[in-house]
């Protein structure tokens, strides 16, 4: 009898994660390294992974540094299969989160692109006609991609994964945050996910003092650059953002 965890994970969430990750294995001039990364991003020592698999830590680490040849599909069905079943039983934190790459966030995601060369927290906040509120001093740190969200479409439709994954998808970013009202829900929802991004932007009040003071604060506290740009429109926004591509 299935356990709750196992029936959350979906068989197709599962199947296309196995795919995924068994052909970037498969495709990889060093397979091994590969074996080695999906390990630890599903956060499992090699015993623990090599005890599922039905083989030994040594087997497995032989293959992970490269020392034995490409394996073969069975031995990476394996590998994949232990890999899943692994973190189910330790509730699918993993599983579904990996899994979201798959998912269609376009209801809230307005525009997502990365920089061709990465760009200054300081050419975005001109770009987009912003008043840096938070974090002068790092007006020279890298950001290397953009994501725009619509706020209220965000709150109404997403899961809490979601955001997880929109956070993660590279910390080195900017989230732009549209339609907000004064800026304190994006800031709270910062401050709830372990992973944040560089800076932060919010589109919505029309002049820095309508900002709530409480999401300056978070900012201060998280060690985020936030910024307000004044632009008229979220389509404005999209617009700046492209031509820094």
């Amino acid at each position: 009898m299935q356990n709750p965890t196992e029936r959350e994970v979906s068989t197709t969430a599962r199947d296309i994660l196995m795919s995924r990750i068994a052909g970037e294995i498969i495709l990889s001039g060093s397979p091994g390294s590969i074996m080695k990364k999906w390990r630890q991003l599903f956060e499992l020592n090699q015993s623990e992974l090599a005890r599922h698999m039905g083989v030994s830590s040594s087997v497995l680490s032989d293959y992970e540094n490269n020392r034995r040849k490409s394996p073969g599909a069975g031995f990476i069905r394996k590998f994949v299969s232990a890999l899943i079943d692994a973190d189910i039983k330790k509730g699918g934190m993993h599983v579904r989160r990996f899994s979201m790459l798959h998912r269609d966030l376009s209801i809230a995601v307005l525009d997502m692109n990365e920089f061709r060369n990465p760009k200054t927290v300081k050419q975005i906040v001109e770009a987009l006609d912003g008043v840096l509120l938070v974090g002068r001093e790092w007006d020279n740190e890298l950001i290397y991609g953009y994501t725009v969200i619509d706020s209220l479409s965000a709150i109404r439709n997403l899961e809490a994964l979601d955001f997880l994954y929109l956070f993660g998808k590279n910390p080195n970013r900017v989230m732009i945050f549209t339609k907000v009202s004064r800026g304190r829900s994006p800031m709270v929802a910062v401050r709830l996910y372990p992973i944040k991004p560089k800076m932060i932007v919010i589109h919505g009040p029309k002049i820095p003092e309508e900002v709530d003071a409480f999401a300056i604060e978070l900012a201060e506290l998280e060690g985020v650059s936030f910024s307000l740009s004044l632009l008229k429109s979220s389509e404005e926004i999209v617009e700046r953002l492209k031509k820094l591509v």
